[in-house]
């Protein structure tokens, strides 16, 4: 149960995001929301840090992984704008939602404090996502095409668009 949920928030913050960035381009896959459930893996060895027996291996691996399937995301047909909006959303509500070990008071404050801090960005990020999806339909950010696809060469990005448009009135 823990592990649907944690993918559909992730799934939903890449997918809103995607549809941001890129409207008239299909997406498929789930991608943005196995990106959640890695951010939520990463958020886990951070919270359990003293739990682990090597912390700072599993988090190097992790990282790695990201670095890789990051790395992945800069070809054509690859969103990485739902990877990073499902990493984002999956990174704030598994700080929510992911049980804590409390070492002391303080530690229990400071993991409260974590949690409603999250909670807030989260659900203040979604409405937001929400208001532009609604608002501000189809407006462009140029620069933010260099993080879903590098154009190597003059063509190497040009087919990753399908370049589709609203339909208007018939």
């Amino acid at each position: 149960k823990q592990w649907y949920q944690r993918r559909v928030r992730g799934g939903i913050g890449g997918t809103m995001l995607s549809a941001i960035l890129i409207p008239y381009m299909p997406e498929v896959g789930a991608s943005g929301a196995l990106y959640g459930i890695l951010a939520s893996l990463l958020v886990e060895v951070v919270v359990n840090w003293k739990i682990y027996k090597s912390p700072c291996i599993e988090l190097t691996k992790l990282i790695l992984l990201l670095a890789i399937l990051f790395l992945v995301g800069l070809l054509p047909w690859i969103d990485n704008f739902a990877h990073i909006g499902g990493f984002v959303f999956g990174f704030l509500t598994a700080f929510v939602v992911l049980p804590h070990i409390n070492y002391s008071e303080e530690d229990r404050i400071a993991k409260m404090v974590v949690q409603i801090v999250c909670g807030i960005l989260a659900v203040i990020l979604f409405a937001l996502l929400f208001i532009v999806f609604y608002l501000a339909q189809g407006s462009t950010c140029e620069n933010c095409a260099y993080l879903n696809c590098i154009p190597f060469t003059d063509s190497f990005c040009q087919d990753a668009t399908m370049e589709l448009r609203p339909r208007v009135g018939n």
